[in-house]
């Protein structure tokens, strides 16, 4: 057998070669591929929880038999001991044993319980036969002996006041933490009677208390009572269908703030936390929030949020105090989960077939209690970790607390707990799109152009030096232009905005004059002079151009407009001047995207076939009509794809959006404001964002929403590159 020659073993060498590339370029491709779907994958599984239907399940069962006569129930935050109150006073359950815990508590002197009403702080109040208030503080002690928790429930008395000739039908009561605290208390004959106290310690030490009672005398019968946290407000509803809005005085009587009208008779009241909004439920079945909108001394109690109705009458409203979900239930033993910023009513369920006394949210917010009227108590679970996100929420208009409209608003976090998140991506995505056009504004022209002369018109030795300048501006880092960007134009622009008005018109205008000028040179004075003079001359028009703008801007500003450009349009119209805005980023996120342009552009043009040129010249046309009527019909698909690898990194950008704005949310084209972009605000929320809370998991959606946005548009821009490529392949 004849062995293989040296061209043969090359050709089998060469075959191996090419076996081996297709492998690890399909493997590459594929490789990509996979990591792409499984970004999509990862994102879509943290984002999916936001929309997982809430769940609400029976927890421990019955707590309290038919026929206890239980009044309020509540739990410890670990939901290990059941706090209830019936006729005898408080009582205390070890739930895990179902066996009564020793627990000292204030004598009530022989009378029975009629009345008791919680807290939110675990305050309980108690209306006994003989009129009298009793306001204790439960407070439940967890301790560990041999890695087992034991909760030890202790009761103190706080205040304790006879407001009432007989047994009250309802009390209610808030402290404020402070020393000011507030009962009240409604008689059988709808009579209502408020007390407010004030406890001061003296610089000795000494503590004084200075309190007031008031009867208020009203001409319906009262039916439901709240009062705020703060103990400086009393909503009283009546049987006539009005709402009376009190203010509570450290001295003297109420005052009667406001009186509005529901629609029916008022049976249940309940402040949210937070104390702005007042849920109102009525005799017809009616669950609604209200609070104030206006401006200054004129807000007004408006209804702002409708929820799903009962079947019966609303007897009970118990607000969470971890965000602004409540519960409601009514006469006929439904019990309903509602939000009210959202307007949503996530569950809804029949417990019995009596009516439902009293609900209790545990203070957790991961189940309630309700208290029947058969003196029964009802453990329930609830699994509703992101109430606040619905598709509404995150893309319409919302009505939020102390706003006097439905507005997009984006602003996750606020100086409390009590604070309502305002989730609304509208805001985000506006900023995004404003961001990105007053960056392509700037590139995609310059850029444009600039790659048509260099292909074009510029000597070669010109293009030899132009392209590979153009493509190191590529390199540089987006942090060191935004730092630029932010710290150093920034404050400039501010002071020279009239200056940079003018550039605009004395640049093209010096220009277009140095080319008419260029012109009417001789034309063997032109041919002496060096290749690259022309571009030296338009560089040198431009920086006078410029110079001469900022020098006339000043004398602009002193003649038109007193006090500086910027201080006149934020005094004289409408348009707001911020010194990190738009204008900034269109400047400084277009010097990052001009470099990608300009070379893909440039290769482009650069790649159409030379006899075109040459055919185009020799029929008579023009070098700039051959560029724009020829060459650049015939690039047209690099060209597009140029603007649209552009249009995806000014999209993408983050570092410089994030140092070169101010990151507000706001929505308006006003040049001279900022914005805040998808990306910027990842970066600035997700390091603070709780893991698989709600604002991570809406960020990881907005993310996913640009990963979408991006994907489509590049996809569309592709099938677009391709049907131009085969349009002008024709020619």
């Amino acid at each position: 057998m004849a062995r293989p020659t040296k061209h043969e073993r090359l050709n089998r060498r060469v075959r191996l070669y090419d076996r081996l590339g297709r492998l690890v370029i399909a493997a590459g491709g594929i490789g990509i591929i996979a990591a792409v779907l499984g970004i999509f994958v990862f994102i879509g599984r943290e984002t999916a929880p936001l929309f997982r239907p809430a769940r609400v399940q029976t927890g421990a069962g019955e707590l309290a038999p038919p026929g206890a006569g239980v009044l309020l129930a509540a739990v410890d935050p670990y939901r290990e001991v059941l706090l209830a109150v019936d006729g005898n006073g408080l009582r205390f359950t070890d739930i895990a044993a179902s066996a009564p815990l020793a627990v000292e508590t204030p004598a009530l002197g022989g009378a029975a319980v009629t009345a008791a009403d919680r807290s939110p702080d675990g305050r309980v109040a108690l209306g006994l036969s003989d009129g009298r208030v009793q306001a204790v503080r439960v407070v439940f002690e967890p301790t560990y002996r041999g890695g087992r928790r034991i909760v030890r429930p202790r009761v103190h008395l706080e205040e304790e006041a006879r407001l009432l000739a007989g047994a009250p039908s309802s009390v209610v009561y808030r402290h404020d933490g402070g020393g000011r605290s507030a009962m009240a208390a409604v008689g059988d004959s709808g009579r209502l009677v408020v007390r407010t106290a004030r406890r001061r310690t003296t610089p000795m030490g000494a503590a004084r208390a200075r309190a007031s009672t008031h009867d208020l005398e009203l001409t319906e019968a009262v039916t439901a009572v709240a009062l705020d946290g703060a103990a400086r407000e009393l909503a009283v509803g009546t049987a006539g269908g009005r709402v009376q809005v009190w203010r509570l005085a450290e001295t003297g009587p109420p005052r009667l703030e406001e009186a509005f009208e529901p629609g029916a008779a008022v049976t249940a009241l309940a402040y949210l936390l937070g104390d702005l909004s007042l849920v109102v439920g009525d005799a017809g079945g009616g669950v609604h929030t209200w609070f104030r909108v206006g401006a200054g001394g004129d807000r007004r109690f408006r209804r702002i949020h409708e929820l799903a109705r009962h079947g019966a009458a609303v007897l009970a409203v118990a607000p969470s105090q971890r965000d602004k979900q409540f519960l409601t239930a009514d006469g006929s033993g439904a019990a309903a989960l509602h939000h009210a910023t959202t307007e949503q009513t996530f569950w809804r369920q029949d417990l019995a077939r009596v009516p439902v006394r009293q609900l209790t949210f545990t203070p957790k917010a991961d189940g309630f209690l309700a208290v029947l009227g058969d003196g029964r108590i009802l453990d329930y679970d609830i699994d509703n970790p992101h109430p606040e996100v619905t598709w509404g929420a995150l893309f319409g208009r919302v009505w939020y607390e102390g706003y006097d409209a439905a507005r997009h608003v984006w602003q996750s976090t606020g100086g409390t707990d009590e604070f309502e998140p305002k989730l609304g991506l509208v805001p985000l995505i506006f900023g995004t799109a404003k961001g990105t056009l007053y960056a392509m504004l700037f590139a995609l022209p310059l850029a444009v152009l600039a790659a048509i002369y260099t292909a074009e018109f510029a000597a070669p030795a010109v293009r030899n030096t132009v392209k590979p300048t153009v493509e190191i501006m590529a390199s540089l880092p987006s942090v060191i232009l935004g730092f630029l960007a932010g710290l150093w134009l920034a404050p400039r622009l501010e002071h020279h905005v009239a200056g940079t008005a003018l550039a605009l018109l004395c640049v093209p205008l010096l220009v277009v004059a140095g080319a008419w000028g260029w012109r009417r040179l001789p034309r063997r004075l032109r041919l002496h002079l060096p290749s690259n003079a022309e571009l030296i001359a338009l560089l040198l028009l431009t920086a006078g151009g410029g110079a001469l703008a900022l020098w006339l801007g000043p004398a602009l500003e002193r003649a038109l407009f007193e006090g500086g450009l910027a201080r006149w349009l934020s005094a004289e119209t409408d348009l707001r001047y911020d010194q990190r805005n738009c204008l900034v980023i269109g400047f400084a996120m277009g010097f990052a995207v001009i470099p990608l342009i300009f070379s893909i552009c440039e290769d482009a043009l650069a790649s159409v076939p030379a006899s075109l040129r040459a055919g185009s010249l020799a029929l008579g046309a023009t070098r700039w009509q051959t560029a724009t009527r020829v060459v650049l019909p015939m690039a047209l698909p690099g060209v597009f794809s140029a603007a649209m690898i552009g249009f995806g990194r000014a999209v993408g950008e983050t570092m410089i959006v994030l140092m070169a704005t101010g990151n507000t949310p706001i929505m308006e084209w006003n040049i001279f404001t900022g914005m805040r972009t998808i990306s910027a605000n990842i970066a600035v929320e997700l390091p603070e964002a709780p893991h698989e809370g709600t604002l991570y998991r809406v960020l990881f959606l907005s993310g996913l929403l640009l990963f979408l946005v991006t994907f489509a548009v590049n996809t569309a821009a592709e099938e677009i590159r391709l049907r131009l490529r085969e349009k002008y392949r024709r020619v």
